[in-house]
C-alpha cells in the first residue's frame, strides 16, 4: 500500500484512502461489524457467507461503504451473506489467520504486504481463477505484474496512486511565492519559506514510524531515478550505487535543515502532519494523491494544489507510482470460487465504481479500460492529478513506491530505521548496505517484486 487510515480505506473497495496514519488493540476488543465465525463455511441455513475483512471506519464511512459497496454486493449475490470485519490494525488480522480463521477475503496494504501472507502460505495463489476470469486482459499490466510473488499471482491491485507535491496556494499567494519548476527553485524557495518561519514541507510520523516511505520513495525515484532502482532490483545495480546514495543524501539533508517536518517529525502525527499544512503554519508537504479525500472532507477550506516533484534542471519529472492495496484470498477459506467470484465482480461492477469515485472520492481501480470521461464530474483539481497519473503511464515517467516495488523486508527495515539515520543513530552507508542484504535475499529466492 502503509497506515492505519490506508488500512481503514481497503475497506471502502480499496479505494476511499483518508489520512495514512498506519498503514489499536486487538480486533476482539475493537468495534466491528458482523463476526467472521463460520465464515470458512455456512452461515444460517443453508446461505452461503463470504467475509472481508477492512479497517475500522465510522458511522459516515460506513454509510458510504454501504452504498458502494454492500448494496451492490447484495444484489450480485442475493443468496449469499456477505459480510465486512473490521480490524483496528494488520498484527490483529494475522494473527487471526495463523490460527486457521480470519475472513475469507482479505484487503491488504499491497504487494509487499500480501507477499508475507504468501510465504508463509496464508493466502491461495489465483492463478486458475485469473485465466476463468481473464483479470490480465483487465488490470494494467505494471498493477497486475506487482501482485505477483515467486511466479504466482496472489492479489489483485484495489487501487494506483502516486507521490506528489502539495502546496497551499493561500500562503504562497501572501508571500508571493511562486510554484517550483526544478528541483533548484524548490531548493531556493523551502530556504526562503525557512527563513520566513514556516515549515516548507509539513511531515509527521509520530503514529506511523512507516511514513517515512512516502519520502524515500519519492527521492529515490525522482532524484536517483527509475532506471537505477529497476537495475537495483534486476541485481544489475546496487542500492549503495552513487545514485541512490545522493538522492537519499538529499533527502536526509533537507531534514537536517529543517525542510522536512522542522526537524520534529517524529513528534507530529499524520494527523497533524495534514493540519499544518491546512492552516497554513507549513507551505507545502510530500504526500499521495489519497491525501487529496482527507483534505476535502476534513479542511474544505483550505486552497490547496499540487505538482509532480520537480525535477533536476534539464530532466523529466517523474511520478512516482503504487498500488493502494490488495485483495488477496485467504488460504483457510473452504468457499474460494465463491470469493473469487467475489472479487471479479468488484472489479468487473464499471458503473458503480465511477459514481463512487465522483461522489465520494474513492481511488480509481487500475483498469486498462478506465474512463476519464466518466469522473467529469469530481472535483478539479483531483480530476487534475488523475490526468497526471495517466500520462505519467503513457510517458513512462513512472516511479517505484516501495509499498508495491520493493521486496517485503527491505521495506520493513527502511520503514523501521530512516528514523535513524535523520538523527543521526545510523550512517546512511550502513543503512544503504542493509537495506541492499534484503534485496540480495529477494533476488536469490525469487521473491523480488516485479518493475514494469
Amino acid at each position: 500500500m502503509k497506515n492505519m487510515k490506508k488500512f481503514l480505506s481497503l475497506c471502502l473497495a480499496g479505494a476511499m484512502v483518508l489520512s495514512m496514519a498506519a498503514c489499536g488493540s486487538s480486533a476482539d476488543n475493537g468495534e466491528k461489524e458482523g463476526s467472521n465465525k463460520d465464515a470458512a463455511g455456512e452461515s444460517g441455513g443453508n446461505k452461503q457467507k463470504i467475509v472481508i475483512s477492512c479497517g475500522l471506519a465510522d458511522d459516515s464511512q460506513t454509510a458510504v461503504r454501504q452504498i458502494y459497496l454492500d448494496e451492490p454486493l447484495k444484489e450480485a449475490f442475493p443468496d449469499v451473506d456477505i459480510e465486512f470485519k473490521m480490524y483496528n490494525d494488520r498484527q490483529s488480522l494475522q494473527v487471526e489467520v495463523a490460527g486457521g480463521g480470519g475472513p475469507d477475503i482479505l484487503s491488504l496494504d499491497g504487494p509487499t504486504d500480501v507477499a508475507e501472507f504468501a510465504k508463509s502460505d496464508r493466502v491461495l495463489p489465483m492463478d486458475s481463477y485469473a485465466e476463468q476470469y481473464g483479470w490480465k486482459d483487465l488490470f494494467y499490466d505494471w498493477a497486475y505484474d506487482s501482485c505477483f510473488y515467486d511466479g504466482k499471482l496472489y492479489s489483485l491491485p484495489t487501487s494506483f496512486e502516486g507521490m506528489v507535491l502539495y502546496y497551499n496556494e493561500d500562503v504562497f499567494k501572501d508571500h508571493e511565492w511562486e510554484v517550483p519548476e526544478t528541483l533548484e527553485d524548490l531548493e531556493k524557495l523551502m530556504a526562503e519559506i525557512k527563513e520566513a518561519g514556516i515549515i516548507p514541507l509539513s511531515f509527521g510520523n509520530a503514529n506511523y514510524q512507516g511514513a517515512v516511505d512516502w519520502l524515500y520513495s519519492t527521492f529515490t525515484s525522482c532524484y536517483a531515478g527509475p532506471d537505477s532502482i529497476k537495475a537495483v532490483m534486476t541485481g544489475e545495480g546496487k542500492f549503495t550505487d552513487p545514485a541512490i546514495k545522493d538522492s537519499l543524501q538529499m533527502m536526509v539533508d533537507w531534514w537536517e535543515k529543517g525542510y522536512i517536518g522542522d526537524n520534529s517529525s517524529q513528534a507530529v502525527t499524520q494527523e497533524d502532519m495534514i493540519a499544518f499544512f491546512a492552516e497554513g503554519r507549513a507551505a507545502m508537504m510530500i504526500n499521495g494523491t489519497w491525501a487529496t479525500s482527507q483534505l476535502g472532507t476534513i479542511y474544505p477550506d483550505c486552497n490547496w494544489n499540487s505538482i509532480i516533484m520537480p525535477a533536476k534542471e534539464g530532466e523529466d519529472a517523474i511520478f512516482p507510482l503504487a498500488t493502494g492495496g490488495g485483495y488477496a484470498i485467504n488460504a483457510n477459506t473452504e468457499n474460494a470460487d465463491l470469493a473469487a467470484e467475489v472479487l471479479n465482480f468488484l472489479f468487473t461492477d464499471y458503473d458503480n465504481h465511477y459514481a463512487s469515485i465522483v461522489d465520494a472520492n474513492y481511488q480509481p481501480y487500475p483498469l486498462k479500460t478506465f474512463d476519464m470521461e466518466k469522473i467529469k464530474g469530481v472535483d478539479e483539481k483531483v480530476y487534475e492529478q488523475y490526468e497526471l497519473l495517466m500520462d505519467a503511464q503513457v510517458d513512462n515517467r513512472i516511479g517505484f513506491c516501495s509499498w508495491t516495488f520493493y521486496p517485503s523486508e527491505m521495506r520493513v527495515y527502511m520503514n523501521e530505521n530512516t528514523d535513524a539515520v535523520f538523527l543521526g543513530e545510523l550512517s546512511l552507508d550502513e543503512y544503504l548496505e542493509k537495506a541492499q542484504t534484503y534485496v540480495d535475499e529477494a533476488i536469490a529466492d525469487g521473491s523480488v517484486p516485479i518493475l514494469p
